[in-house]
């Protein structure tokens, strides 16, 4: 559980490092923001928002990182290329965390993509992401404009069981190739609320011991947490809150590099309790030999001193 056989490469994710074995690195943290409804959007088309917020929001990652040693990366969503022009140029300037284009379109993710590039932004820049239907159109793109991380997300509608995820995955990663990406963030494709949630997270052990040497493997629990109505109909926000982290924390535990974990704002309760398990992590693992791959680069540093 705590060593895989197979070699782990750790990937360079727009100027972040992930992946490698158990306890090498902290996990990196995927926080979305101007998504679908986030109240600090006033004109989602033209991209208007509250920039004293969003700078609020964003400096608390950056001190969470601080504190924890987790890297971060941020999800932005757009809906046009005004907003995504608005949005990253605005990123830029307030943090030098990567940022990943969410787009809601192919054609748009692409036009958004070349913007950032010709604003020379480009060894900054994660897509999401690359799957199996995606038009050569967009690789050729990705290559053009030097990206050189994506999300490779092995999403199978017509099986979602573990295999069905491992049938498409090597087709995807071939993609990738293609594209020139050489930081792939394999995501296990976690379904909504169901019986689908344990398929995307046993992929994420079995494709770290069979396709770890290709790219960091992880995923986002925000299709479980938005649809996971029990908790909400029944418990106070507080521990709604608290089932929320603890969702995200067990992922390290199965191998995850990284988590795409929802909403900005639910990084108050993300960081702290995923840097525990991450100090889990490697005080087994120093047992096995594993030792940080950047020194004083983990949250065992942090929380122990």
């Amino acid at each position: 559980m705590f060593r895989f056989e197979k070699e782990q490469k750790i990937v360079d994710a727009g100027g972040i490092k992930l992946g490698g074995q158990p306890g090498e690195l902290p996990t990196a943290l995927t926080a979305t923001i101007f998504y679908i409804g986030h109240k600090i959007v006033s004109d989602k088309k033209q991209g208007i928002f509250d920039k004293e917020k969003a700078e609020h929001l964003i400096n608390r990652m950056d001190e969470l990182s601080d504190m924890t040693t987790n890297p971060f990366i941020l999800d932005v969503v757009g809906t046009s290329v005004q907003a995504f022009e608005s949005y990253i140029d605005f990123i830029a300037k307030v943090t030098n965390a990567p940022i990943q284009i969410d787009a809601i379109s192919p054609r748009l993710r692409r036009e958004a993509i070349k913007w950032a590039s010709e604003a020379g932004l480009s060894k900054r820049l994660v897509n999401n992401s690359i799957y199996r239907g995606v038009k050569e159109k967009e690789l050729e793109n990705l290559k053009a404009c030097g990206v050189k991380a994506s999300i490779v997300l092995c999403d199978n509608p017509a099986d979602e069981s573990t295999q069905g995820k491992l049938d498409v995955l090597p087709g995807i990663l071939e993609m990738a190739d293609q594209a020139g990406i050489e930081g792939a963030l394999i995501d296990t494709a976690m379904p909504s609320w169901g019986i689908g949630i344990g398929a995307g997270l046993r992929s994420i052990y079995l494709i770290k011991e069979m396709y770890g040497d290709r790219g960091a493997v992880g995923t986002g629990i925000g299709n479980v947490s938005d649809t996971l109505g029990w908790v909400k109909g029944n418990f106070p926000k507080d521990i709604k809150k608290a089932v929320d982290a603890s969702q995200n924390a067990i992922l390290p535990m199965i191998g995850a590099d990284w988590i795409m974990f929802g909403p900005i704002e639910f990084a108050e309760f993300v960081f702290p309790a995923v840097a525990v398990v991450d100090t889990y992590i490697l005080t087994a693992t120093a047992e096995l030999g594993t030792r940080p791959a950047i020194e004083g680069m983990h949250p065992l540093f942090k929380l122990v001193g």
